[in-house]
């Protein structure tokens, strides 16, 4: 397997649903989605196929957090300017509440998580995905600006600004979506797509159709600069709650009934909205068409659904696209 690496960053203001996305990349529920403001903390979560689990470690910043595009972790530098980062905690299997208590410590800068992201194969290149802080209702400037070091280091393939379907357009939004643009243009070869997170709680019946939030959404993209965005209309929380399910792990009361309702009204309607080539698409209709996992899975309480309703589910969730997109830049791409 190859030592290429693929970093995607990932991006979003406050109650985007960020770390939902990641969570339902991963497969599992590791990173907190609680909406309180968390401190200026960078995850780097590094897919190492065939893993069992999560394991991690933090550092303390020891100058600059970033070196030519990779993070400067170098436990053993022991200098007195180092720009290396300070280990200072360490887990084998971690869990979100360990997680959750290295992001809120004020004596660590940097998580380095190693598992194995099962919706994803390693190709060519190994995935390593960054959840950055960005703003949020701390106004706390410290985040924003570690956000823009990531960016403005240049050294990542691809961008996933996560927009929330039901707050677009929002101050936050705008101010580091145009900071972002300004640092694309130095790298044109680097590529961002927008996630339109939340679709599914868009009420038809009220006139909030998808088709109409998706080309309000490109405009307002396209009026801050970014010219035929690529946007790609999600539930995150579906995705995660049908991945979770297929790796037999524990729902809670709200989350069965949630996955319930999610298997009983969702539909294609988020992959054809969304802005992305017919080829996508049709192989994804295919797949939906083709899928004959007719295993029962026990959700809880002796509540079983077929293993077919649930990737259906996150095909059509709108991770369908995201895996696919992913998939063909880890296995194909040399250089970015």
């Amino acid at each position: 397997m190859s030592n290429k690496i693929f970093d995607v960053v990932v991006i979003a203001t406050m109650r985007a649903g960020k770390s939902t996305l990641i969570n339902a990349l991963i497969g599992t529920e590791l990173l907190s989605s609680a909406n309180e403001a968390t401190t200026a903390t960078i995850t780097r979560i590094h897919d190492k196929d065939y893993r069992t689990y999560f394991s991690g470690k933090a550092y303390q910043k020891r100058g600059r957090l970033f070196k030519n595009g990779k993070l400067n972790i170098n436990p053993n530098e022991r200098k007195k300017n180092s720009t290396r980062l300070k280990k200072v905690e360490k887990c084998e299997k971690l869990t979100k509440e360990i997680l959750s208590a290295w992001n809120l410590a004020e004596n660590i800068d940097c998580i380095d998580i190693v598992g194995n992201i099962s919706a994803l194969n390693n190709g060519h290149s190994e995935l390593v995905i960054y959840d950055t802080p960005g703003p949020n209702n701390s106004q706390d400037d410290n985040h924003e600006a570690l956000t823009m070091e990531v960016i403005n280091d240049g050294n990542f393939g691809l961008i996933l600004y996560v927009l929330n379907a039901t707050q677009l357009g929002v101050n936050d939004d705008l101010h580091l979506l145009e900071n972002i643009k300004k640092s694309l243009d130095k790298y044109s070869h680097k590529d961002i797509i927008f996630l339109l997170n939340k679709a599914d709680s868009l009420d038809p019946q009220k006139g909030e159709e998808l088709s109409d939030v998706v080309g309000r959404s490109k405009k307002y993209l396209t009026n801050i600069g970014f010219a035929e965005p690529t946007i790609i209309p999600i539930s995150a929380n579906y995705a995660l709650l049908a991945n979770k399910a297929l790796n037999g792990e524990p729902l809670t009361r709200r989350q069965r009934a949630d996955l319930t309702n999610a298997l009983d009204i969702i539909d294609t309607t988020f992959i054809k909205n969304a802005t992305v080539d017919m080829n996508i698409k049709n192989r994804l209709f295919e797949k939906l068409n083709t899928e004959s996992e007719q295993e029962n899975i026990n959700i809880g309480n002796e509540h079983f659904v077929t293993k077919q309703s649930l990737i259906q589910l996150v095909i059509q969730s709108g991770l369908g696209i995201i895996t696919q997109i992913l998939d063909k830049k880890i296995n194909i791409i040399d250089k970015y």
